[in-house]
């Protein structure tokens, strides 16, 4: 039996055909393990159900020059950075359907299309019957993200960037459109440094990445959210009363 020092030298033999082998197992073992343990999915096996894929990336930090791939990513630290694909449904928790290790400067995006048609065919092979949603941050607002959803009969939900086109679209929104939301419990918001419990929505129909011809622009919808601006204390302490609302 060989010590447990080489195991770092038996990973290292490993070539990339081996990593897509065992990437592949592992979403088989998901699949198997549903079947056993129905609460994983949890309310995503009915045909009315709801499945949300989840794709994010984060950075792990790593000590060494040595290191292997080990670079300085948008965190500003040196490290390995890690793309996650999860599953899950609005009454069970996320289980991780697919992963991917890369090196530490690499672009959030690189590689998500192929993450997300992986994780959404490991969601169905796990018994999602229901409709998947495919949701991710702004680092992921790109065509080929999308595509990668709609070519897998799947929702998406991702993070718009304030271009000028998501700009004109939401200057375009009546007052009259714009609903209420009542949260029953305050929201922190970072921008303006406060508690918020109250915020509107509207939605509008959107054409994203019109600069590429037409057979690959997404028609879909853009869901806003905007909150009220909260009125600067003077020196004071006092707050002037504020002539009409004003919006962000």
């Amino acid at each position: 039996m060989r010590a447990p020092s080489t195991l770092g030298t038996f990973l290292r033999t490993f070539t990339h055909g081996h990593v897509q082998q065992i990437d592949k197992i592992t979403g088989c073992v998901l699949a198997g393990l549903t079947r056993q343990v129905s609460g994983l999915l949890a309310g995503g096996r009915a045909e009315n159900g709801m499945v949300f894929v989840d794709v994010d990336d984060t950075i792990r930090e790593v000590h060494g020059y040595a290191k292997q791939a080990a670079g300085f990513g948008y965190s500003k630290v040196r490290g390995l950075n890690v793309q996650l694909a999860t599953v899950s449904t609005p009454t069970a928790a996320p289980v991780i359907a697919r992963a991917r290790l890369r090196r530490g400067n690499v672009i959030s995006h690189a590689g998500a299309p192929r993450l997300i048609a992986q994780a959404v065919n490991t969601a169905r092979a796990a018994g999602a019957r229901g409709q998947v949603m495919v949701r991710a941050d702004s680092a992921y607002y790109l065509r080929d993200v999308l595509a990668a959803a709609v070519r897998h009969d799947a929702w998406f939900s991702v993070t718009a960037r304030m271009n000028p086109a998501v700009v004109k679209a939401i200057a375009s929104i009546g007052e009259d459109a714009w609903a209420p939301i009542t949260y029953p419990t305050a929201v922190f918001d970072a921008q303006v440094g406060a508690w918020v419990s109250d915020a509107q929505v509207a939605e509008i129909e959107f054409t994203a990445f019109t600069s590429l011809p037409k057979a690959k622009q997404v028609h879909c919808r853009l869901v806003v959210r905007r909150v009220r601006r909260l009125q600067p204390r003077a020196s004071d302490g006092s707050v002037q009363g504020e002539l009409f609302a004003d919006w962000r």
